[in-house]
């Protein structure tokens, strides 16, 4: 009597031990079967490593403004490395799957740039105009915000950051 018992309770658990296991296996299934799409959120980090790398602190980058106020050219041609970014991959064929711009406006007009630092590849930025919401379109994040340089000049600066990587965020 007391095997009988013994065998009809672990049918119970190994029937039990089996149904836990099995909503383990179906949960993690679920959990994981999504992709993560976390480009909103590195462009939004490229904005502001670019933000600081222009302005930290209250004070404009020393290599990026000459004594007399004006832009320095040969910062534009070092954007990404003097502001440590590295948008380049791994593999040579896939293309570069970041972009970022900067551009300087005056105080008094706002509609006509003074200065324009990018980097990285530029054909990325046709999704950012574009109207449709749909996943297959490269994330774009903007920042705007004003300095001050150590000649009392004010200017405003937008930077725009874009990050590509459809085929790696988006099934």
């Amino acid at each position: 009597m007391k095997n009988k018992k013994g065998k009809l309770l672990s049918v119970y658990w190994f029937a039990i031990l089996v149904i836990v296991s099995v909503g383990i296996v179906l949960m993690v299934n679920t959990f994981y079967s999504n992709p993560y799409d976390v480009r909103e959120i590195e462009s939004e980090i490229i904005s502001g490593k670019v933000a600081d790398c222009v302005y930290y602190g209250g004070k404009v980058n020393s290599e990026l403004v000459n004594i007399n106020g004006g832009f320095r050219e040969d910062f534009q041609d070092k954007f990404l490395e003097k502001c440590s970014l590295n948008f380049e991959t791994e593999d040579e064929l896939e293309k570069v799957a970041y972009y970022t711009e900067a551009e300087f406006f005056t105080e008094d007009d706002e509609t006509k740039s003074v200065f324009f630092l990018s980097g990285g590849n530029k054909n990325w930025k046709v999704d950012c105009g574009a109207d449709l919401k749909s996943e297959n379109l490269a994330k774009c994040n903007e920042k705007e915000f004003y300095l001050r340089t150590s000649a009392d000049s004010i200017y405003l600066v937008k930077v725009l950051s874009i990050v590509g990587k459809t085929s790696e965020n988006v099934k």
